[in-house]
């Protein structure tokens, strides 16, 4: 019986999962909308869990779902989804799956939205037109509302200069139309144009047409229309004019560009389908490099036309020359590399010159084919120079007509013998630290001078027996720095009060610079604090511990002769007794706030009472199980018992006293209930995070307990045939036997 009892709580366990299945559903799952508009979408959901809700589909970057999670106990719940789609969004039909979710099944609505274009516009009018050149015309538009609101739009040309539009905005009403118009000028040329309205909403365009037949017409054509050249050359293009009109025409030809352009022949006179030739002579002189743009401007009687050429110079005369350094310091003589290369087109022998005799160089001619490199040194002797700032010249100068030149320029700063070797130390001013203890301060020693610099580093002082700086030798690389530490250990012998240090920094036995450091050396609390004896602190724990509760009584009288005697001795103060207030304050509040927390997780406290009730049903079961002999056994030693029991009652009382009086010194040494009841606290919090892990774990103890203990007996109930069970039988001392 106890076997299948224990079987159907199994059975129970299991189907606690069931009840977090959940149903959800909605009225409405289709609906139509316009850009801009917002569709709202509602679904129910009934159930248990913590539910999480989500969206997917084409619609979803432009849905919202509130709330997107919640917690129920087997109740329900309104959802809303919000589906809002802008004007970038192309009509058509999408869909939008819900998906609720409470970590044991997930189930999904799916929504369709039908997005209408509610924006429509068109536009009709002429697509193409035939004039003479030289006559004005028009084109007309109509532009009609499609949609199904009131509108405004933006009217655009894409064409050529000469059209213009006879407005920018057009506003029309639901269903309406309005003309509008496009004007060419005399000006006109065959070309094609396109027309555009247009809002946040839509767009529609149509693309016309112009054909311009010549009267008084011609082309104009150039043998190239780029020119690449040298500086200090002479390049030549050809134009071509050819008169395509009915009748002899005169042409008048100017150019605006750059002063080393001419023109050989400035006007023409060209019959029908006859061609002449005009010539641009470009000659730039040295130094003049860049893109540069001709427009050349040819004027019949009714027709004036530009055509625009591009030419490029090149610096083909030109060097580069750089020192690597632009600025040094120094204190000795040293030398720094500098370039010269000839990036122009032709092999040039160049000059090199300084502006001061003590910067020499190593050569003061050299010659270069187009991009040769040449790299040399200045030297610089500053050992008989006065201290200060001086600027060094280096020029390179071409041997040729070309004039060309380029110079560099490096500032030297000869410096003194202290800003050759400017140390710094950088620490605080002042440390502390108590006696019997120690501490560190960091100490860093800065290299700001132009020299490679080994340094010796001291400790000097009333506070050096009981501080140490390492290391004592640092070798800094100029504009660098290094950390030392000083370590400070006072002991309890050593006087509370402040000790000086001075940290000193030398290089060859000269002083570069010193620190004075502060130690405040504080009395240790162990020192101060009085000796008072064991017993005295048993009574005093006593004492408080059956007197504090008599602070929390209000409204009672006391004695005057109690009055009296407090008024002799010294009173705590009030702080003491609103620290106490407090203190039983912060019990109240964590008791209630435990079993707030306790009663949100009522439903794994339960589970797990009834596993643990299983498991003292089943270890109890043992104690039944136990044959009468061994019951009577036990009943026949317990006089023996007893009597061996009797002798230990003072044993236990004294283990008892033992007990009381290690809790009472943890309690007054180291505050033992406060840290048990600060551990309960951590591990009720991590027992709330991971309550689902330890109600899983339980489960299956109990069934590895279960399965163990009544393998036998499971075995058994699914056997056909019952086995005869064995009467056991045991001696007692008597000699008896005893059926179990």
């Amino acid at each position: 019986m106890n076997n299948k009892l224990i079987l159907l709580l199994l059975f129970v366990l299991f189907l606690v999962p069931v009840s977090f299945a959940f149903e959800i559903n909605s009225n409405e799952i289709a609906k139509t909308t316009c850009q801009g508009n917002t569709l709202l979408f509602t679904a129910n959901i009934f159930g248990t869990g913590n539910f999480n809700l989500n969206l997917d589909g084409s619609a979803s970057s432009w849905s919202t779902v509130v709330p997107q999670g919640f917690v129920l106990n087997n109740n329900g719940k309104t959802i809303y989804v919000y589906s809002t789609p802008n004007h970038n969004v192309v009509p058509g039909i999408y869909s939008l799956n819900l998906v609720a979710s409470n970590q044991q099944e997930t189930k999904t609505i799916p929504f369709k939205i039908n997005v209408e274009n509610c924006h429509n516009l068109q536009m009709n009018g002429e697509n193409s037109k035939e004039i003479c050149s030289g006559v004005i015309t028009s084109y007309t538009y109509q532009l009609t509302n499609l949609g199904n609101y009131d509108e405004t739009y933006n009217l655009n040309l894409k064409g050529p200069n000469f059209i213009t539009l006879s407005q920018d905005l057009i506003s029309l009403k639901k269903g309406e139309s309005k003309n509008f118009f496009a004007y060419v000028n005399k000006n006109s040329e065959s070309s094609s144009f396109t027309i555009s309205a247009s809002n946040q909403f839509g767009t529609a365009e149509i693309t016309s047409g112009l054909d311009v037949n010549s009267c008084y017409d011609f082309t104009v054509s150039a043998d190239k229309d780029f020119v690449n050249f040298c500086e200090h050359s002479e390049e030549s293009i050809i134009l071509t004019l050819t008169n395509t009109g009915i009748n002899q025409d005169k042409y008048d030809i100017t150019a605006d560009g750059p002063q080393w352009v001419n023109i050989e022949q400035q006007s023409l006179i060209l019959n029908p389908q006859q061609s002449g030739n005009i010539k641009l002579i470009l000659n730039p002189d040295y130094n003049i490099k860049g893109n540069f743009d001709i427009k050349i401007t040819i004027k019949s009687k009714d027709i004036i036309k530009t055509t625009t050429l591009k030419t490029q110079v090149n610096k083909c005369n030109d060097l580069f020359l750089d020192i690597q350094e632009k600025e040094i310091n120094l204190c000795n003589n040293v030398q720094t590399p500098f370039l010269l290369k000839n990036t122009g087109s032709f092999e040039k022998e160049f000059r090199l010159e300084t502006s001061e005799q003590w910067a020499l160089l190593d050569n003061y001619q050299v010659k270069l084919k187009p991009n040769d490199e040449f790299a040399s040194n200045i030297q610089f002797n500053v050992n008989n120079l006065e201290k200060g700032n001086y600027d060094v010249y280096i020029r390179a100068l071409a041997l040729d007509g070309s004039e060309l030149s380029k110079n560099d320029v490096i500032k030297i700063n000869v410096l003194d013998e202290l800003q050759c070797h400017n140390t710094q130390i950088v620490s605080n001013n002042n440390i502390k630290v108590v006696q019997g203890s120690s501490t560190t301060l960091p100490i860093t020693i800065k290299n700001n001078g132009n020299e490679k610099l080994i340094y010796e580093i001291s400790l000097t002082g009333d506070g050096s027996s009981f501080t140490q700086l390492n290391p004592s030798i640092v070798e800094l690389n100029p504009d660098s720095s290094e950390t030392i530490y000083l370590y400070s250990a006072p002991s309890v012998e050593v006087n509370p009060g402040d000790y000086n240090i001075d940290v000193s920094v030398s290089y060859n036995n000269n002083l570069l610079d010193s620190k004075k450091i502060t130690i405040n050396v504080k009395q240790s609390e162990f020192t101060q604090k009085k000796y008072i004896p064991f017993l005295m602190r048993i009574i005093n724990f006593f004492d408080k511990l059956f007197a504090e509760p008599l602070k929390n009584v209000t409204n009672v009288e006391q004695p005057e002769n109690i009055e009296v005697e407090v008024e002799k001795t010294e009173a705590e103060p009030e702080i003491e007794n609103n620290i106490n207030v407090s203190e039983n304050a912060n019990e109240t509040n964590f008791i209630s706030n435990l079993y707030n927390q306790a009663k949100s997780y009522w439903l794994y406290i339960i589970i797990g009472i009834v596993i643990v009730i299983i498991l003292i049903i089943i270890f109890s079961s043992e104690d039944k199980d136990k044959s009468e002999e061994d019951w009577k056994e036990e009943e026949e030693s317990e006089e023996d018992d007893e009597k061996d029991e009797k002798p230990l009652k003072i044993g236990r009382w004294i283990l008892g006293l033992i007990i009381v009086l290690g809790l009472t010194y943890l309690q007054m040494s180291y505050n033992l209930f406060n840290n048990i009841k600060k551990y309960l606290i951590i591990g009720w919090e991590y027992a709330s995070i991971y309550k689902f892990y330890i109600l899983i774990a339980l489960i299956i103890l109990l069934i590895i307990i279960l399965i163990i203990k009544y393998w036998g007996s499971i075995l058994e109930f699914f056997e056909e045939d019952e086995k005869p069970k064995k009467n056991n039988r045991k001696k007692r001392k008597d000699g008896k036997n005893v059926k179990s």
